[in-house]
């Protein structure tokens, strides 16, 4: 029995490091990928080649079409990428994932050993502390983690099979394909990766636990699961995000759908076809998986060549944009602008005008916004303007990289700074507005919410034409109107606490809270003024909270 004890912690104990290994690795190898990989999959676009070359190098870099799925998801809610132009990389990340399984199939028990030891000597030698190197360090330490981990599950899955009543329930199990099915479904969505089910799947085979007609249904649970688990990831979102994910699990499905016959085929009539091709291959168990799972992802890249055309029509209608993905995408940034400069950082300045337009949505305020404009619901301003945000950044980024010249990097740099304080400025009003949205008891509180708001909206009003025009006497006036109002507030203040004594604390709570936001936006304000006037303004102190 202690033997027997000792076998089941040998398998979990892997399990457990394999599963540190793989998740550690996606982490590290995606942050090491992070930009660049966006910019070659943005980059990729109208070449199928290409993109089927980034989409496998992308699956094989990160292990994950959860994170391949997320970053197309980013990139087609920024009008980056169409969905026409992601199903390749999609698809052919899901084949690129196919690197892990071949790899652990092989006998690399000499490879662990080293890359084991290199993590050592590197985690030595302080190698994790240096920013540049640290992603590298705990990559390859993550790389050893999980062949670690499937060392001990090969161990303890060799010495499993030795156990009675282990045996006769395979044994039992194999008579039924379903449920073998089954558990491989139900095991990728819980670990959110066939990949790793199949690693699991091949350290069960190579101790010959399973057969490999068990192994095959297993593997192909596993790939319907995975599409569900990417499925699962996207279940909030909308338009191109949930198109993508759909997408997904049909491929996945579908590839299945054309494989199964096979398989029925050649067991019910002994046609040999799919499995005996497998056998023909080699004879080792561990490769004859690899090769079951690789032929997963072939037929689905295979059945989303098949059926691109009335796939795309489907997805739309099953997931068409919504209002907020539409006014979400920018409007004049385009990246053939990033070879001359100065248009660029006039599209800038367009597109943060557009942003900071939609300032006094917060408030409830849309006259300011021509009738034919698109605008965001006063619930999603924060997301829309987020979004916005992140994507003129990363185009100032780019606009940096280009080898621009010291007086272009100086002029991208202010209006970077100005986009993370336009960032700063939605996220307060965001809060503020909320707050002063909720009808209060006191009616000196209710009065002063309805005069801050009436007053920050007409505020937020000048502001927005004084960034429109760009006018040197505008901005003067947006100075002028943004001056130091501690005092005025201060005022404000023990005006309510004076009018009503009965005050509650958490109303005092709660009046502190909003003047002393009214406070930040309207520094913040002053600052973006600032920014924008043709001589640097002299530095400012922020305001203290409450």
């Amino acid at each position: 029995m202690m033997m027997h004890a000792d076998v089941f912690a040998s398998i979990l104990a892997g399990l457990g490091l394999f599963f540190i290994g793989i998740k550690s690795i996606a982490a590290n190898l995606g942050q090491l990928a992070g930009r660049s990989l966006r910019q070659w999959v943005a980059r990729s676009t109208g070449n199928y080649a290409l993109s089927a070359l980034i989409g496998t190098a992308a699956g094989a870099l990160t292990q994950s079409t959860n994170a391949i799925t997320v970053i197309l998801m980013s990139l087609a809610k920024a009008d980056l990428i169409t969905l026409q132009q992601a199903a390749p990389i999609l698809v052919w990340a899901n084949v690129g994932t196919a690197a892990l399984v071949l790899l652990v199939a092989i006998d690399i028990h000499l490879f662990v050993l080293a890359i084991t030891a290199i993590a050592g000597f590197c985690y030595y030698l302080n190698l994790d502390r240096s920013p540049r190197w640290r992603p590298i360090v705990a990559a390859i330490f993550a790389i050893s983690l999980l062949f670690l981990g499937l060392e001990l599950m090969r161990n303890g899955a060799h010495a499993l099979r030795e156990i009675d009543w282990v045996r006769e329930s395979l044994m039992l199990a194999a008579q039924w394909s379903v449920s073998a099915f089954l558990v491989g479904c139900g095991l990728a969505v819980l670990a959110q990766s066939s990949a790793t089910v199949t690693v699991i799947v091949i350290a069960m085979a190579s101790a010959h636990l399973l057969t490999l007609e068990q192994s095959m249904m297993t593997v192909f649970g596993a790939s319907v699961g995975s599409g569900i688990s990417t499925y699962m990831v996207a279940s909030s979102m909308t338009g191109a995000s949930r198109q993508l994910a759909i997408l997904q699990v049909m491929v996945k499905i579908l590839g299945i759908a054309a494989l199964l016959p096979l398989f029925i085929i050649e067991r019910a009539f002994g046609v040999p076809l799919l499995a005996h091709a497998i056998r023909f291959v080699t004879n080792d168990p561990s490769k004859q998986v690899a090769l079951v799972y690789l032929a997963c992802q072939v037929a689905a890249v295979a059945v989303q060549g098949v059926f691109n055309k009335p796939l795309l029509p489907l997805l739309r209608w099953l997931a068409p944009p919504s209002a907020e993905e539409a006014v979400s995408k920018p409007r004049y940034l385009y990246d053939q602008a990033l070879s001359e400069p100065e248009t660029a950082l006039a599209l800038v300045d367009r597109e943060q005008e557009r942003v900071f337009g939609f300032l006094p949505l917060h408030l409830g305020v849309a006259d300011h916004l021509d009738a034919g404009e698109a605008r965001p619901e006063r619930g999603t301003v924060l997301s829309v303007a987020t979004t916005l945000d992140e994507i003129i950044g990363r185009f100032l980024n780019d606009l940096a990289d280009t080898g621009a010249s010291r007086d272009v990097l100086e002029l991208i740099a202010n209006r970077q700074a100005g986009n993370d304080l336009l960032q700063s400025i939605h996220e307060s009003l965001h809060g503020l507005g909320g707050a002063l949205s909720t009808p209060f008891e006191s009616p000196a509180m209710q009065s002063l919410s309805t005069n801050l708001s009436e007053g920050l909206a007409a505020l937020l009003l000048a502001a927005d034409e004084a960034v429109k025009s760009g006018d040197a006497d505008d901005l003067v006036i947006l100075r002028q109107l943004t001056a130091d109002r501690d005092s005025l507030v201060d005022q404000l203040r023990r005006r309510v606490i004076a009018a009503d004594k009965m005050l509650s604390a958490r109303d005092q709570q709660t009046l502190y809270t909003i003047t002393s936001q009214f406070e930040l936006v309207v520094w913040m304000l002053r600052r973006y003024g600032a920014l924008m006037t043709v001589e640097a303004a002299a530095p400012e102190e922020a305001p203290a909270a409450g």
